[in-house]
């Protein structure tokens, strides 16, 4: 006869497969499944499967370096795979989905042992089971997040089961939980630790006021048995990795916020009401706890309170010196909110109950029961289609695609890759895909991924590096302006002014183009016939760039030549002044040709421009960021500047003499005028053009040259999926195209 513990193990089990094929079904329904941890995670996989240990170095992440990942959940995968054959990257989904699944099992025991209500139990793990946040973990590839988080949860549960059923075995699998946890991801840490102590903490407060049911000394004795046992058993990974963490620790890797990103993560930071607003939901907790609990507080329902608590405030964490992408603590508040809203749903339905039987007074037993049945279902089926808490089907497939990396051309991209370079080639690609290169591709690569998502010293100076490779040719910063030159083979930033927020990050302010820099001559013809012509500056054959620099300066130099003209483009950054130094210096290559008139065009990504009367300034206020950006004219002076709205241009026009040589010479900075009236900005473009170069800073100039970069790196191939930023490497002489696909190409350096 099969009873009604029975029925409901059964409901559980059907619960598990629905989420498992749920979320198969959601990573499988493109081609290649979301996310770009894929990649670093393949790489690890890689390693323990070829060399059949686990190796001290990584050589295919971010260009390579010490292996100090933990590694619980590559050793499991590595497992499986061997004993399977599953492709890596199935291996991976298939471990990730279990193990998101699996936590239905501990929601049903949890839940039913804290409410005491086998009802509760089921919901909570119904609802474990459509948890949007753990569809987004497997979006975004937090494999080891959820393996960790599936670890958290048991190890909870065994507390609760040691706390009513204290045995020697709870205590041997808890240390095994808690250093299998440690060794999946150690940065849980971060949030169990202060959950603990928030709850003993609790738990002293509870004894002091000798509150009944409170469980001191076996709470701490199951947490400290488990913590140092749990501890031996990983020892030697932990003495092996010591080192590396003690010095990124040193740097403030363990807290987040390195000062290279630490104001870019505090950019998105703020303190999100919505979120700190969830504290109110332990207002009807406490009344549901007494209810069930015929308390208000004891030691099971402490643990839930600390353990919700703790990761809301912890999204704050910036405020106690962490500085971590916020949304990963929401992860944490996930199981603890599902087991009060399986309660506050099993409330609903018992007060629904109440009010028809006190005032609906149904004669019909079965009526009232269906009815009941009825509203309680429509309030779950509401619940789910309105809660950001679940997710249905569509919203799961969404999200998925959001985070999905790899599509047919970048497969394409990928097996060119695998099959026609050598092993060990240094490649360099965009984040997303440039994992996919280095885990799945097995080729070492410099992956440009966002500052904010990175903790390593090693990985942000890589990063940054190939950032800058997919952008722009040269780059310079002395701290006040920073200067992007795609000289000579792109027309972009040539040059482009940026200034950099509080932040980091850099925002383009305005910059001009070769393709609207032209040039008037007149010039004799082989019959003695004066020719008038207008060139632009791409018409000019490109002849070379060059970068040189000492402690004080930068300069950067293009120059052009075709059968009449001779054009440099020399642009010198100094150390701690405002503006840069921008020359044109154009020189006929005969004496019969002369120069007569020039025109170089200013282009402005936003705000208000700005000429004075005289024509020696022209410039433009952003009022959103509150800053200048301004041209000096010196030696030439422009005989018109006109400003073209429309376009988002201020025309410099020239006009000379004949001459024989000219040098067309700007000063351009950018400054900030917060806090300051319309008056005051105006006279700030008259008081700097007196004294520009003022020094006002000593930091030292920073410099980037993507020559530099490829011989300090050894990069063999640039992988491009921005197909403007082609010509950047299919004109240059120094990169041969060996893949142009649809949305990649492949670029060789030649050596």
């Amino acid at each position: 006869m099969i009873t009604t513990k029975h029925k409901h193990a059964l409901l559980v089990v059907a619960i598990f497969g629905f989420a498992f094929l749920f979320r198969a079904a959601v990573v499988f329904h493109n081609p290649y499944p979301p996310s770009s941890d894929i990649g670093l995670h393949g790489s690890i996989l890689n390693l323990i499967l070829d060399e059949g240990t686990l190796p001290e170095w990584n050589p295919y992440h971010m260009g390579g370096e010490p292996l100090a990942t933990p590694v619980g959940f590559h050793f499991f995968v590595s497992v499986l795979i061997m004993f399977t054959g599953m492709p890596i990257v199935l291996a991976e989904i298939v471990t990730a989905a279990f193990f998101s699944s699996f936590v239905v099992f501990p929601a049903y025991l949890v839940s039913k042992q804290l409410w005491k209500n086998s009802n509760a139990g089921l919901l909570a793990s119904l609802f474990a089971g459509i948890s949007a946040l753990s569809l987004e973990m497997i979006g975004w590839g937090g494999y080891t997040n959820v393996v960790s988080l599936a670890l958290m949860i048991l190890l909870f549960y065994l507390f609760i089961r040691d706390l009513d059923h204290p045995r020697y075995l709870n205590l041997v699998m808890g240390s095994m939980l808690f250093g299998t946890l440690v060794l999946t991801h150690t940065f849980s840490l971060s949030v169990i630790l202060p959950v603990l102590v928030l709850f003993f903490i609790f738990l002293a407060i509870a004894k002091i006021r000798k509150l009944e049911n409170i469980q001191i000394k076996q709470s701490l004795k199951f947490f400290v048995v488990c913590g140092v046992f749990g501890a031996l058993l990983i020892a030697p990974w932990v003495f092996r990795v010591l080192n590396f963490y003690v010095s990124a620790s040193s740097e403030g890797a363990l807290l987040g916020g390195l000062e290279t990103n630490k104001n870019l993560i505090l950019e998105n930071r703020t303190l999100s009401f919505i979120i700190v607003g969830l504290l109110i939901a332990l207002v009807p907790t406490f009344y549901m706890l007494k209810g069930t609990r015929k308390k208000y507080v004891d030691t099971h329902s402490l643990l839930l309170v600390a353990w919700f608590v703790v990761p809301i405030v912890m999204t704050q964490a910036h405020l106690f010196g962490i500085y971590v992408d916020y949304s990963r603590f929401m992860y944490f508040i996930d199981f603890p909110g599902i087991m009060i809203i399986s309660a506050a749903l099993l409330y609903l339905l018992r007060y629904t109950k109440a009010g028809s039987e006190k005032y609906a007074k149904m004669k019909w037993i079965k009526t009232r029961k269906y009815g009941l049945q009825t509203v309680f279902t429509t309030f779950v089926l509401l619940f789910i289609i309105l809660s950001p808490w679940s997710i249905l089907p569509k919203d799961a497939m969404d999200r998925a695609d959001y985070y999905t990396t790899m599509h047919g051309p970048e497969g394409v991209g990928l097996e060119f890759i695998q099959t026609k370079t050598p092993e060990g080639s240094v490649l360099v690609g965009d984040h997303l895909y440039g994992w996919w290169l280095s885990g799945i591709g097995k080729r070492p690569t410099l992956s440009a991924a966002g500052l904010e998502f990175l903790i390593y010293p090693h990985e942000m100076e890589v990063a940054q590096s190939a950032q800058f490779m997919l952008d722009t040719n040269y780059f310079v910063d002395n701290g006040l302006i920073q200067i992007r030159e795609n000289a000579p083979h792109l027309w972009r930033h040539n040059p482009g002014i940026s200034y950099k927020s509080w932040s980091g990050k850099s925002y383009s302010m305005m910059y001009f183009l070769d393709n609207q820099t032209s040039i008037g001559y007149n010039y004799l013809d082989e019959h003695g016939n004066q020719v008038d012509e207008n060139i632009l500056l791409t018409e000019i054959r490109n002849i070379d760039a060059t970068m040189t620099y000492d402690n004080d300066s930068t300069t950067i130099t293009v120059s052009r030549e075709n059968s009449l003209l001779k054009v440099q483009r020399i642009i010198t950054i100094y150390k701690g002044v405002r503006f840069m130094e921008l020359s044109y210096v154009i020189e006929p290559k005969d004496a019969q040709t002369n120069i007569i008139e020039a025109q170089v065009t200013l282009n402005r990504t936003s705000g208000i421009p700005f000429t004075s009367e005289d024509n020696q300034i022209a410039g433009v206020y952003d009022p959103n960021p509150e800053v200048i950006g301004e041209v000096i004219c010196q030696e030439s002076i422009p005989t018109k500047i006109v400003n073209e709205n429309d376009l988002w241009q201020i025309a410099l026009q020239y006009s000379f003499s004949e001459n024989h040589t000219t040098n067309i010479k700007l000063l351009v900075g950018v400054y900030s005028v917060e806090g300051l009236s319309s008056e005051e900005i105006e006279q700030m473009y008259y008081d700097l053009a007196e004294n520009p170069y003022e020094i006002v800073n000593t930091e030292p100039i920073y410099n980037w040259s993507y020559v530099e970069m490829i011989e300090e790196y050894d990069v063999s191939y640039v992988v491009c999926r921005y197909p403007i930023v082609y010509p950047k490497f299919a004109e240059d002489p120094r990169f041969r195209t060996v893949f142009m696909g649809r949305n990649v190409a492949v670029f060789q350096v030649v050596k």
